[in-house]
């Protein structure tokens, strides 16, 4: 009996341990432009913890290019991505539609070969840059087909990093980035390339609501996102860790003093919403075609 009771106690104990462990949401989006994103997502899956259990993110150790990670995600190998939103990948995935970067995404400023800022800064309108100015960006990204879609001439290579060293090397004249992304990015890259500057004039700007995605079959996971982005947007948890990561970057992006060019998006699925805007980046009236 006394064997019996013990086989049964480390069974009950072995079950609670397993109840008790996380489960591993795998994602491949692991540098420094993703931290916003990966810290919401831990509060999200804080708040959610007594319905759906423990949960912890792992980032994949293996270095992926957006193509290569919307197929792991197709494929099961991640759990979830935190991805701009457009036809094809609603199609292939289910999209939790809180745009949780606020509209700042579509907000873009130039980085540029030092040796060209004053040949930007005479630019009026968008069919200059088109005309007169090749871009940089990557292969599988959303919005590369945002770009081509108003006639700009890009440049296109898989891997982001390259994408410097070609803008340095002057493969291509100018390299659209988030104001999210572009501080950053100008301090980090200037440590390699002495010629790459940030722009002073000009931003572009389309609609592009960034959404967490995950596979078309994984509901629950999908339910316990927009239950915990529902909750952290009622606490303002979600608008404080926005502002924590991104106030800084909005002011010094000035975009009030830029000439805003302004870009369609085709590639939005019908019927896409906006939720509440009360706080998003307004467009100044310094805007053109």
């Amino acid at each position: 009996m006394k064997v019996f009771a013990g086989i049964l106690l480390f069974v009950l104990s072995s079950y609670a341990a397993w109840a008790e462990s996380p489960q591993v949401l795998r994602y491949f989006q692991s540098d420094a432009r993703y931290d916003y994103r990966i810290e919401l997502l831990e509060r999200v899956l804080h708040v959610t913890r007594e319905e759906f259990g423990p949960a912890i993110l792992q980032a994949v150790a293996t270095t992926m290019s957006h193509g290569r990670g919307e197929l792991s995600l197709e494929n099961g190998r991640i759990d979830v991505a935190f991805l701009a939103t457009n036809l094809a990948r609603e199609q292939k995935f289910r999209a939790i539609k809180y745009p949780i970067l606020q509209g700042i995404l579509g907000y873009r400023i130039l980085l540029v070969h030092k040796d060209r800022q004053a040949d930007f800064a005479g630019i009026e309108n968008l069919g200059q840059l088109t005309s007169d100015f090749i871009g940089g960006f990557g292969t599988h990204w959303g919005d590369t087909t945002i770009l081509k879609d108003n006639y700009l001439k890009i440049i296109t290579n898989p891997l982001y990093q390259n994408l410097f060293a070609m803008l340095d090397a002057k493969r291509f004249d100018y390299f659209p980035r988030g104001i999210n992304e572009i501080w950053h990015e100008s301090a980090e890259s200037g440590q390699r390339y002495n010629n790459i500057v940030i722009e002073e004039t000009l931003a572009l700007y389309y609609p592009y609501p960034v959404y967490y995605f995950v596979a078309k079959d994984n509901r629950r996971l999908a339910k316990r996102i927009e239950l915990g982005l529902r909750h952290t947007i009622e606490d303002g948890s979600l608008r404080a860790l926005f502002l924590k990561y991104h106030s800084k970057d909005i002011k010094r992006s000035q975009l009030h003093k830029r000439k805003i060019l302004m870009l369609e998006n085709n590639q939005l699925p019908h019927g896409t919403a906006n939720p509440d805007s009360q706080w998003w980046l307004q467009l100044t009236s310094n805007t053109e075609g």
